[in-house]
């Protein structure tokens, strides 16, 4: 059933409090005549972010509020976004700033032309990144590295574990599979699933301006133990995939 809602961002939170209301402001100012949403995902916050996503969901018809009883990780907070959501096109985001909602027309206007996913990638040209502590870079290009070796269909990406992506209603989403395969794990990036089982779809990656976060820190987890975490992620993903494989 159609229901009406052009378009779904969807977005997880964890102690946000101080981004939040800006991104959905700045959401809101670039996209005034689109029938959308703004799907949030709490994940167990113990800042205010979800009693503020509260009250200006009470006056604000436009945003879905969903709060985790417990800490379930990115990846399952985005994963359950998605799935809660009704629009024809679906984007994900962080909630932290570093991905501008100035791009956003711009992406479901790709989509619009028949692409059937946009993936905003910082690695292709034109694209630009500020300042970053340098060994969250180097963890980046090596989780990048491994999810080119260890999954097969990301190899022809730039940048394949991006946030920061919008997937017409062509692009299939594994939700049972991955929610069943998940378990108690945490995982972080929802892109690579998606990308994998959907090899057959048509993928464009564009180029974008990746910002400093804006307030707070970031939810990562403790930075020595990045890559270890995404090895264990991604070879999950290489054995729920595999038939896919390019």
């Amino acid at each position: 059933m159609d229901s009406g809602i052009s378009l779904s961002i969807v977005t997880a939170t964890l102690n946000e409090r101080g981004n939040i209301s800006q991104l959905i402001e700045r959401v809101h100012n670039v996209l005034p005549k689109v029938p959308y949403e703004i799907v949030v995902v709490d994940d167990n916050s113990s800042d205010g972010t979800s009693e503020l996503l509260e009250k200006i969901s009470g006056r604000d018809s436009s945003l879905k509020v969903i709060i985790n009883s417990h800490r379930n990780g990115l990846l399952s907070s985005n994963l359950k976004g998605l799935k809660e959501s009704s629009g024809q096109i679906k984007l994900v985001m962080d909630a932290d700033l570093q991905h501008p909602p100035e791009l956003i027309p711009n992406m479901i206007n790709r989509i619009r032309e028949g692409i059937d996913a946009v993936v905003m990638s910082r690695f292709v040209d034109g694209s630009t990144t500020n300042k970053r502590n340098p060994y969250r870079t180097s963890a980046t290009s090596m989780a990048i590295s491994l999810c080119h070796l260890i999954v097969p269909q990301t190899r022809n990406f730039r940048d394949p574990i991006s946030g920061f992506f919008a997937i017409s209603n062509k692009v299939v989403v594994p939700y049972e599979r991955l929610f069943t395969s998940l378990g108690n794990r945490r995982g972080y990036k929802i892109l690579i699933p998606i990308i994998a089982n959907n090899v057959d779809k048509q993928f464009v990656e564009m180029p974008y301006y990746f910002d400093s976060r804006h307030w707070g820190e970031s939810k990562i987890g403790r930075e020595n133990l990045l890559i270890p975490r995404y090895i264990t992620e991604l070879s999950q993903y290489r054995s729920l995939f595999k038939e896919n494989a390019i």
